[in-house]
């Protein structure tokens, strides 16, 4: 199906997209639209994204075949060199935009198989610039300061800037989850202390405290998968926001409290 290209001043150029994690007919259907939606526009290379579909897609045409790269990722680059870029999204408006000469890729083909490959010259470009919409960026952002605002000057209604539904830099959760290891450290390091002394006072103080820091991780804990959750429906095309990423943290949290608990009563008050 030939989907239309989003164009400027549509803001969902600038969302994330998500990794794909299903390699059944779903993906077959949007590779499908890219090559339809392609084809219709006399395009060399598209990305879900610019046809509104939020996941990490792009297919690229290679001496007449439609090559798809899912979960395109850059691991290794060598050399810049400066060309002219355009975008159907930004029409009207080219951009001499530095590249890196020669890339080194891993993706995954349609079946989920995943490859590794060295790839430079034109290919490399146009891999890089449409990687760049995958993570919510267009080709203005890979320019100077000086050149991007004359871009934004040029526009209509200025540059489109990065939408509130990307996903952020710091997520709150990750606040959370530091609180109750650092409550959790505190116990461990209060394993040391019977090996300094045999006070009991100090060690029926050290056993209130342990006893309270213990209790405290349960309600950190629960805020933290509360939150994790809140953020997963808020940034839901974040695949590091996917509240089952979260589930193993959770998890070991719970087996770590277990094991501090039982150390605490055998160790420490007995």
């Amino acid at each position: 199906m030939v989907l239309n290209l989003l164009k400027y001043p549509d803001e969902r150029i600038r969302l994330i997209s998500g990794n794909i994690r299903f390699f059944d007919d779903s993906l077959n259907n949007i590779i499908t639209d890219l090559i339809d939606t392609m084809k219709a526009n006399d395009l060399e290379a598209l990305s879900a994204i610019q046809i509104g579909i939020q996941y990490a897609v792009i297919v690229l045409k290679e001496d007449g075949t439609y090559n798809p790269y899912i979960n395109l990722r850059i691991i290794g680059h060598e050399g810049t060199n400066t060309e002219t870029e355009r975008t159907p999204y930004y029409e009207g408006i080219s951009v001499d935009v530095p590249r890196h000469i020669k890339i080194k890729i891993f993706y995954e083909d349609k079946k989920g198989v995943a490859h590794y490959d060295d790839v430079e010259g034109d290919k490399a470009r146009i891999l890089q610039h449409h990687i760049d919409y995958n993570y919510g960026s267009t080709f203005v952002d890979r320019v100077d300061k000086e050149t991007k605002q004359r871009i934004g000057e040029h526009l209509s209604e200025g540059l489109v800037e990065s939408s509130n539904s990307s996903c952020p830099t710091v997520f709150v959760r990750d606040y959370i989850k530091q609180a109750y290891k650092y409550v959790m450290l505190l116990v461990w390091v209060g394993f040391l202390v019977p090996f300094f002394t045999e006070s009991i006072s100090i060690l029926d103080g050290l056993f209130l405290f342990d006893k309270i820091a213990l209790a405290l991780v349960v309600p950190i804990v629960i805020l933290y998968a509360a939150y994790a959750y809140y953020e997963s429906v808020k940034f839901k095309q974040c695949t590091s926001c996917q509240f089952g990423n979260v589930m193993g943290t959770i998890a070991l949290a719970g087996v770590q409290w277990i094991i501090l608990n039982v150390i605490t009563y055998f160790w420490i008050a007995t």
